[in-house]
Formats: C-alpha cells, sequence, structure tokens
C-alpha cells in the first residue's frame, strides 16, 4: 500500500508537467495576435482582399485601361515556368499603354489591354516578339446576331473554315451568341474574319 502511494506521489506531478507542455497558457486576448503572425496564409497576395469580400466594380466613366483600353488575346510559346504574368509583364515594361489582363501558361493565352490610341496590336506583338516569344495566334471574339436560327451554327462554322488565315474556330455558342475565332494576325484582321460573319444569313453586333 505505501509503494502504491509512494508510485501514484511520483506519477502526479509528471502527468500535470506534461498537460502544461502540451497545452501552455496564452494570456487573454493574445490568441488572434499569435494566430496571425504565424499563419502562412496571410503571407499569400490576395489574402486581405479575400476577407474584404467582392472587389468593387470600375465606375462607368472609368478612364483606366482596364476599362477603356482595347483588349488583345494572344496565344505564346515559350513561357519558362509558371509565372507567364510576370515573365510578359516585363517583356511590356517599356510600353506604358499596356495592362496585362491575365496569363494561363499551359495554353500560353494571353489576355491585354492597351490604349489603341497610343500604340498598334502590331507594335504590341512585336515587342513581344523581340522578347523571345513566339505568337501561335490570336483569339478574337465577336458577339453574333442570329446564331438561333436553324442551320445558322453550321453554316457560320463552314464559312469560318474557308476563311483564309483562321487557325481554328474556338467556340460558337448558340445560347450566348458568341464566337471565338483564333487566327494569324500576320494574314488576316478582326475586320477581315467580321466581314466573313456578315457574308452568312449571321450578323455581328457592334
Amino acid at each position: 500500500m505505501k509503494t502504491l502511494l509512494c508510485l501514484l506521489s511520483l506519477l502526479i506531478p509528471t502527468l500535470t508537467l506534461a498537460e502544461k507542455k502540451e497545452t501552455p497558457a496564452t494570456p487573454t486576448g493574445e490568441a488572434s495576435t499569435i494566430k496571425k503572425k504565424n499563419c502562412p496564409l496571410c503571407k499569400l497576395p490576395g489574402r486581405a482582399a479575400l476577407f474584404a469580400g467582392a472587389v468593387r466594380p470600375c465606375p462607368a466613366d472609368c478612364p483606366k485601361l482596364c476599362c477603356k483600353g482595347t483588349k488583345l488575346v494572344l496565344l505564346l510559346e515559350g513561357l519558362a515556368d509558371q509565372d507567364g504574368t510576370g515573365q510578359v509583364t516585363a517583356a511590356l515594361s517599356g510600353l506604358k499603354d499596356v495592362r496585362v489582363k491575365g496569363v494561363r501558361t499551359e495554353s500560353g493565352r494571353t489576355i491585354l489591354n492597351y490604349n489603341a490610341t497610343q500604340l498598334t496590336a502590331a507594335q504590341v506583338r512585336g515587342t513581344l516578339e523581340r522578347a523571345g516569344f513566339k505568337i501561335a495566334g490570336e483569339l478574337c471574339t465577336f458577339k453574333i446576331a442570329g446564331l438561333g436560327k436553324a442551320g445558322a451554327a453550321d453554316v457560320l462554322v463552314e464559312a469560318l473554315a474557308s476563311t483564309a488565315g483562321v487557325s481554328a474556330i474556338d467556340t460558337v455558342c448558340q445560347d450566348t451568341g458568341q464566337a471565338i475565332i483564333e487566327y494569324d494576325p500576320a494574314e488576316t484582321t478582326p475586320q477581315r474574319l467580321a466581314a466573313a460573319i456578315n457574308a452568312t444569313p449571321c450578323k455581328v453586333i457592334p
């Protein structure tokens, strides 16, 4: 009996010490501060915006390139790693009136907005090519009326497929009334593609 009591008296302080090590006491009000300092997610870009809620849309009269710029969608080859946006931004750093909206490294799809009163699409493409990128193609999206008519989509696809400079027909969607066309900018232009569409029962909506 005495032996058992001695063992218990030795075990109780040991267990108490272990519990203290596992659950250290934290002063009231400091827990959230410690978590924020130690949280690796807090270092990620955009985390503050994530908790702040949805990003406010631009006002209707926004003068910035994000709203007023001319859209240019290119398919680029030569992206070295996953930081495609950084590479393209660096290549275009000498041009003040261009904004990189997004780059999908796996496909090379690059979305740009530029000031058409100061630059041309050819100048933007030339800058990228001199930086070592190869432009595999360019994408153009058209809003089209008449796609809901029976057989209209098939006629449009056939007409575009036979148009010089068209590399691929990415999308012809009757539900949204849109067509996304991949073309070679050295062989054709969006204006010629629009003319080819307008030669069918479908019409481009300005």
